[in-house]
């Protein structure tokens, strides 16, 4: 069996399989070393394990997974380590782990229930949004949902139109149709619905994981709207959106856009060609576009995203953080509109 197939059994990248088993080996090290009462052996372990754990978080964080479902796993793994001490009466074991388990339980119960931090990764929501924010992302907004899982346990409430959204949407689904994205598929005319296919699954193919890809965009469709872009305007229910301009210069255009009392800069760079959608937004769906309207890959490409795959509203930049090369600051501090 190829390192491919032993990774795509277990549905996990192989590098992420490599350090798990790293991990797991310096773990059982550092146990057998304390066990025997090696002064040096518990001490190369606990390196390991430092320098493992890094690696992982550098690895999730690569791969954009589901850090609920890594919390949840270190919770789990946590309350086994205690389990496990107390059985083998290791009371380093026991002590450490029960403080673990305990402090990663609060942080899991934070992340999952009331505010998620999420990194800004692209320049599809410029200029309000820019790459290298950290977003906190407001749980309970639309609805509570079981960590990893995202299975809703509470009264759901739908996004606002002109909402900033976070969600997962269908083309970084592996398991998701083409008909999950635009149901009304079948009906389209043959053009339009070749193309449709024709991009969808191209994005799909590049871009779909097993858990999914986090996106934030902008919420302008409702479940029974009717929406319709014309070049850069927007017409809800056959009213068109107020648009302002603000600034224009020879790079870009800067309007104040106003959807249902939500107002926010989008920037327009006219360099897409003229295109013309039309939806009518079936239950349960969304339509959702990026504020940085010439450079964003959003419904226009690849239809609408679901309301179980809706994962919460943003709602502050916390802190900013460009790249390695430069210090995080403050100074972009501000509620998103």
């Amino acid at each position: 069996m190829t390192n491919m197939e032993f990774s795509s059994l277990l549905g996990m990248d192989t590098t992420l399989v490599l350090l798990l088993i790293l991990g797991l080996i310096s773990y059982f090290s550092w146990i057998f070393s304390t066990i025997k009462d090696n002064k040096i052996g518990p001490k190369m372990a606990s390196g390991a394990m430092f320098i493992i754990v890094l690696l992982l978080l550098w690895r999730v964080f690569q791969l954009n997974l589901d850090f609920g479902l890594v919390l949840t796993g270190a919770v789990f793994f946590a309350g086994l380590s205690w389990i496990m001490g107390s059985i083998i009466k290791l009371k380093t074991l026991t002590s450490e782990s029960r403080s673990y388990f305990f402090i990663l339980l609060i942080i899991l119960s934070i992340r999952s229930f009331a505010y998620e931090p999420y990194q800004i990764p692209s320049s599809s929501m410029e200029p309000g949004l820019q790459v290298g924010d950290f977003v906190l992302v407001n749980k309970f907004a639309y609805g509570i949902r079981l960590p990893a899982i995202n299975k809703l346990i509470s009264k759901e409430k739908g996004p606002k139109r002109g909402e900033v959204a976070v969600f997962l949407p269908p083309h970084t689904l592996c398991e998701a149709t083409p008909e999950d994205a635009r149901p009304e598929l079948s009906s389209m005319s043959v053009r339009d619905s070749q193309i449709f296919l024709n991009r969808f699954m191209s994005l799909q193919k590049t871009r779909c994981t097993t858990l999914g890809i986090k996106y934030v965009k902008r919420v302008i469709g409702l479940p029974g709207d009717k929406v319709e872009i014309r070049g850069y305007e927007i017409f809800i229910n056959d009213i068109k959106i107020k648009q302002e301009l603000l600034n224009r210069d020879e790079v870009e255009n800067l309007y104040m856009e106003t959807i249902d009392g939500i107002d926010h800069i989008v920037r327009i760079l006219g360099t897409k060609e003229y295109e013309n959608f039309i939806w009518e937004i079936p239950p349960n769906k969304y339509l959702a576009i990026g504020d940085n309207r010439d450079n964003s890959l959003d419904s226009r490409a690849w239809g609408y995203f679901s309301k179980e795959h809706l994962i919460g509203r943003g709602e502050f930049i916390w802190l900013h953080w460009g790249s390695f090369s430069e210090l995080p600051h403050f100074q972009r501090n501000r509620r998103i509109k």
